[in-house]
């Protein structure tokens, strides 16, 4: 019997390990827009999800859209493959969801349309993010942002 337990757990252990590398994503971060929770050079691990499990406050990885696209698209963008880094994308923290008022505006009446977020970065002095494009469609959150696996070097490490 322990050898067709131990089987089982190999073959849980598998199926396990490819729902991972398949649903998976490493970032990279550069530049300063998340700071000082994320800084430049830190490895980020992320998990893919359905964009209606997203909740305010979750860092989440946002594809680009391809150059010469809709107004406040920034940098060209491409499918990340499975288990590897997704090569053009934002990290920004989700602010308002929708139907949320818009942040930042105590009064204003603006809501976040349907299917749509709004995100800031926590460095707000730097960050291009939902004050300059507007709100954020579901479709173009790849990740949310489980947590650092690796620190990026600080100024003055060697």
């Amino acid at each position: 019997m322990a050898a067709g337990s131990a089987a089982g757990l190999s073959v849980l252990g598998c199926a396990v390990a490819f729902l991972l590398r398949r649903r998976c994503v490493l970032l990279d971060v550069s530049g300063s827009s998340m700071t000082p929770t994320y800084r430049d050079g830190d490895r980020l691990l992320a998990l893919k999800v359905p964009a209606r499990l997203v909740r305010r406050g979750a860092v989440v990885a946002i594809r680009m859209r391809p150059a010469g696209g809709a107004a406040g698209d920034v940098t060209e963008g491409q499918d990340a493959l499975p288990g590897g880094p997704l090569p053009t994308a934002v990290i920004k923290r989700v602010a308002a969801l929708p139907g949320d008022r818009t942040p930042g505006r105590p009064s204003s009446t603006d809501l976040v349309p349907a299917r749509h977020v709004y995100v800031l970065g926590d460095n707000h002095e730097v960050s291009y993010d939902s004050r300059q494009t507007g709100p954020v469609p579901f479709d173009r959150l790849a990740a949310v942002v489980l947590g650092r696996v690796r620190h990026g070097l600080r100024p003055g490490d060697a």
